[in-house]
């Protein structure tokens, strides 16, 4: 570890700096501090339940040497009401005052040991006022509360929560040979609330890190620190250099916030910040800001991920969603992430809602920025309205549900957004019917559509582009299903005796499904799900296979375990003249065949998932068009975990649809996946990679150790992109003591997120 603070020695050696570490923040927490269990007390020893002002002293031999000189000699063992004192040799003077009270003085020498609570302090001599508790020990070391060592040439006891050390050193580490310390001409120690040094050597074993002219140290119970987060250091083939560092605000047990800075030696300088909050459930937040000024520009990028639950008045209950940022390049070059770095889109979401019983009433306000290259599609919410009460039964077996919403829509691009009102109502009744191995399921839905406004041609001719500026329209359509599960077959396989027998099921799905015929379906603006439904005659059919088995449970009692389950599913569709079959959401494939010309079978869908136990899962899910006779997509996903930790992987492919068997290339093929290990308790090992079988590249890798001890740890991280713009490798080191957090990527994954939840990256 030495060789790891070379450089910080000679840079810190060079530039003084003033520097505040703050205990590693965790989460924030509601109310007042959790009461502490009573310890049970051990029997009394003498000297306990002292009032205050009285002692007790023992020794081999005690005299009055002089008038209010006492001396005892021997083991010498002097207790009070709140502390205790041992040497081998002390002396008390006692002197009256002159309101008749009497004042005491103790000079302890050889081998004193001053203990109260969970302090302890040792050393050659100790000079002490009785009354107030203020002294002076002479080369002393020892323990004060929580969890501090403390050594030095002279150690000042100020009061019972104020210590000064000349010449010491100080550390958290618990190891016989403290694995790291700081030492300091002179140091003020805050019983369970800070130190405060002065020409502070940071030091690894012995050899000296790093130098700083003032240093506060946290010693907090809670952790929960005001002051400078530990720094972090890294390399990248595309940013240079890098360095960065966080300041730490605990604003009190329920609220903090973090400030970071980053610079890159070639790439610019980044500004960050959180702010967090939690008060009675469900109420919390986190408001994340990070902004960037690339080198040689004036022009500031940035990257905002708010999120927020608040309850109010009422029992009303707000929610805020905001995750934007500059510009798409911005985002692929400073997320660290690899979800964020390929995600195409912004979001911005206002919501206030409220439950009357079984009804929720929403309103909300929210906008979507998808990216296509240098444009944007735009989809707005400015404002919605609904009301929905979840399907209930009625009475006489019938289930009753409704919808009624009111959306002002805004529909365009980043240059022109067209703005209309959509009313909608949707009401719905249902009369499950149930034997013992079929169930029929018939459903009657309503819905009265109102469109302000329909797409209408720019130009007279009919053949411009097309805005939402025609007449307005109403589009009122009848929905009915019947969905029947059964009849169902299964077999048991093993003895009855035995608990882990297997239970195979295996039935047919099917819905018939019939919406009337929608009148100029193509007028009408498309702005989600509920604009896409016209008129339909399709049949929905299933064969599924379960098998069953019981496993352990959490308390160890066996329960019911789906074990395998197969799903293979088609749509057939009867009306096929105005590509019905083109709108269906389950199928990734269209339903046009050979020459494109509409045709009557959907894809073949298959699911198929295995799970031998909670820890231990697999998914295999493949689509095959029937009209092309070609598989169009597979998908393999998979996991497993335990006390060691837990393991992701997947492959998906998906190949283009041609009536030319050579142009049936392959559009996408991925390999993913991560890990994550702690196989032992001090060691984490994290890592994933994303690998493009198509371009045969590795598009992001990702390692990371982090090794932690009792009283320090650092966490070493690779990480590798080839992602459009951006071709980079990094590397980034940080270190964490005992007490005191460190500041990790603001703009990125990191193992922290998953250990300690809000208290993501540092």
């Amino acid at each position: 570890m030495r060789s790891l603070f070379i450089i910080p020695a000679l840079v810190a050696s060079l530039v003084p700096v003033v520097c505040a570490v703050a205990a590693e923040p965790t989460d924030p927490q509601i109310g007042p501090a959790p009461k502490k269990a009573k310890p049970k007390r051990p029997p009394p020893e003498p000297g306990e339940g002292l009032p205050p002002g009285e002692f007790r002293l023992r020794a081999d031999t005690q005299e009055e040497v002089s008038k209010g000189h006492y001396q005892a000699r021997g083991f010498v063992d002097l207790r009070t009401s709140d502390a205790r004192l041992q040497a081998d040799r002390l002396d008390l003077y006692e002197t009256e005052n002159a309101d008749g009270t009497k004042s005491r003085r103790a000079v302890a020498e050889g081998n004193v040991v001053f203990m109260r609570g969970e302090e302890r302090i040792a050393g050659d001599r100790l000079e002490m006022d009785m009354d107030s508790g203020e002294g002076t020990f002479e080369n002393a070391l020892g323990f004060v509360e929580p969890g501090v060592f403390v050594e030095g040439r002279k150690i000042f006891r100020l009061d019972a929560k104020t210590y000064r050390v000349e010449d010491g050193k100080f550390t958290s580490c618990a190891q016989p040979n403290p694995r790291w310390m700081f030492s300091a001409s002179s140091a003020r120690i805050e019983v369970n609330d800070k130190i405060v040094a002065t020409n502070a050597i940071f030091r690894v074993k012995s050899f000296p890190a790093f130098y700083l002219p003032v240093i506060v140290y946290p010693i907090r119970q809670d952790q929960r620190s005001t002051g400078f987060l530990l720094p972090h250091f890294g390399y990248s083939t595309f940013r240079g250099f890098n360095v960065g560092d966080g300041f730490f605000w605990a604003m009190g047990r329920s609220a903090d916030q973090t400030f970071s800075f980053d610079n890159y030696s070639s790439y610019g300088k980044g500004f960050g910040h959180e702010f967090r909050y939690l008060e009675d459930a469900p109420s919390r937040g986190t408001l994340h800001s990070y902004f960037f000024l690339p080198q040689g520009s004036t022009q500031w990028d940035y990257n905002l991920d708010w999120n927020a639950l608040q309850m109010l008045p009422g029992k009303f209950q707000a929610t805020l969603s905001l995750q934007v940022y500059s510009s798409q390049a911005f985002q692929e070059q400073s997320q660290d992430n690899f979800n964020l770095a390929t995600s195409r889109s912004t979001h911005r979401a206002l919501t206030l809602q409220r439950n009357f019983g079984s009804t929720v009433f929403l309103v909300s306000a929210d906008t979507t920025d998808t990216f296509f290259g240098d444009t944007a599609v735009v989809n707005r919410h400015l404002p919605g309205i609904s009301l929905r009460r979840l399907p209930q039964q009625i009475g006489g077996g019938f289930i009753f549900g409704y919808e009624a919403r009111a959306d002002g829509l805004g529909y365009g691009n980043d240059q022109t957004v067209d703005s209309y009102f959509r009313f909608d109502l949707a009401p719905e009744v249902s009369r499950p019917l149930s034997l013992s191995f079929l169930q029929v399921t018939p459903t009657a839905r309503f819905r009265f559509t109102r469109y302000s406004a329909t797409l209408a041609s720019s130009d007279s001719t009919g053949t411009g582009p097309t805005a939402i500026t025609g007449p307005a329209r109403d589009r009122p359509l009848f929905e009915g299903t019947v969905d029947l599960r059964g009849p169902t077959f299964s077999r048991v396989f093993g003895d009855v005796s035995d608990p882990g027998r297997f239970k195979h099921v295996i039935g047919p799905e099917i819905t018939w499904t019939y919406r009337t015929p929608v009148t100029d379906f193509n007028s009408i603006p498309k702005f989600d799900g509920a604009d896409y439904l016209l008129g339909t005659d399709q049949i929905t059919y299933a064969l599924v296979q379960r098998i069953l088995t019981k496993r352990p449970g959490p308390t160890g009692k066996l329960v019911s375990n789906e074990f395998f389950s197969w799903r293979l599913a088609q749509t057939y569709y009867v009306q096929i003249a105005e590509g019905q079959n083109n709108f269906d959401p389950n199928y990734s494939s269209s339903a046009f065949g050979p020459g494109f010309q509409p045709e009557h079978l959907s894809p073949l869908l298959s699911r198929m998932r295995i799970r031998p136990n909670p820890n231990l899962s697999g998914d295999f899910n493949l689509e095959y068009d029937v009209n092309f006779k070609q598989l169009r997509t597979i998908g393999l996903t998979s996991s497993v975990g335990g006390a060691w930790g837990n393991l992701q992987a997947g492959w998906s492919r998906s190949v283009r649809l041609s009536d030319n068997p050579a142009d049936r290339v392959v559009a996408a093929d991925w390999l993913r996946g991560g890990i994550h290990l702690e196989p032992v308790a001090r060691i984490g090992v994290d890592a994933s990679a994303n690998y493009d079988l198509v371009q045969n590249v590795w598009v992001q890798l990702l390692g990371r150790v982090r090794y932690e001890v009792q009283c320090c740890g650092f966490v070493a991280e690779y990480l590798k992109y080839n992602y459009n713009s951006r071709v980079d490798s990094q590397f980034r080191f940080q270190i964490e003591l005992a007490n005191v957090g460190s500041i990790g990527n603001f703009n990125g994954d990191d193992v922290a997120a998953r250990r300690a939840g809000l208290a993501g990256y540092r």
